[in-house]
């Protein structure tokens, strides 16, 4: 790589780690200055921060699958490419999906319920998650790879579908809420958050590329 392309590379690698910073502020600020509910008080707006997480978790598994899938089927190595970025950010979000859980169990509940089942998933799934990742390191073929991908998809998608709401409730309460400024507010968070994943698959993609045409 020439000087200039070096220089080129380097300055939009911290563009992107500038746009991440204000992505993941905006997000947190946006929280912070939410309403507080009515017998949550403050710690709903950890809660609106903990289901925006939630979501962006879960379209990352998906994206993930998604691209294991396109892989095996088209054969094309980008996905495979894009797709190992993908994990790294996927599992980052589920960490701190999984912090936040516990955070809001304990401002929302008075305490942390380690068995309930929806936070009883969730930790499985990451061990899970991290247990495929490591596996992953063992073989250098990407049809293995990406074949672990979409099981791994698949399968949290099944497993979160049919557990079991008990401390949870059964319903949406945020869309559900009669406040528009909950429901916007919600929104925003998992907007930036999304864009924040988005950033940051780019940034590893980045790091890891080695100069390589993206």
């Amino acid at each position: 790589m020439t000087n200039t392309a070096v220089a080129n590379r380097r300055g939009s690698t911290v563009l992107l780690a500038v746009a991440l910073c204000l992505c993941v502020a905006a997000a947190i600020l946006l929280a912070w200055q939410s309403p507080a509910e009515k017998q949550l008080g403050d710690a709903a707006k950890l809660i609106y921060f903990h289901a925006a997480l939630v979501f962006v978790s879960m379209a990352l598994v998906s994206v993930v699958g998604l691209l294991g899938l396109l892989h095996l089927v088209t054969r094309r190595k980008a996905f495979f490419a894009w797709s190992q970025p993908a994990k790294a950010v996927m599992l980052v979000y589920w960490f701190v999906y999984i912090t936040s859980s516990v955070l809001a169990m304990k401002l929302a509940w008075g305490g942390i319920i380690w068995t309930e089942p929806r936070f009883l998933l969730a930790a499985s799934i990451l061990v899970t998650l991290v247990a495929i990742a490591l596996l992953e390191t063992v073989f250098e073929q990407a049809k293995i790879i990406s074949s672990l991908n979409v099981v791994m998809g698949a399968v949290v998608w099944i497993l979160v579908a049919r557990v079991p709401a008990v401390m949870h409730p059964t319903t949406n309460p945020i869309s559900n809420s009669t406040s528009s400024l909950i429901k916007y507010d919600t929104l925003g968070i998992f907007v930036f958050l999304a864009a924040a994943a988005i950033i940051s698959v780019l940034f590893v993609r980045r790091l890891t590329s080695k100069g390589e045409a993206q």
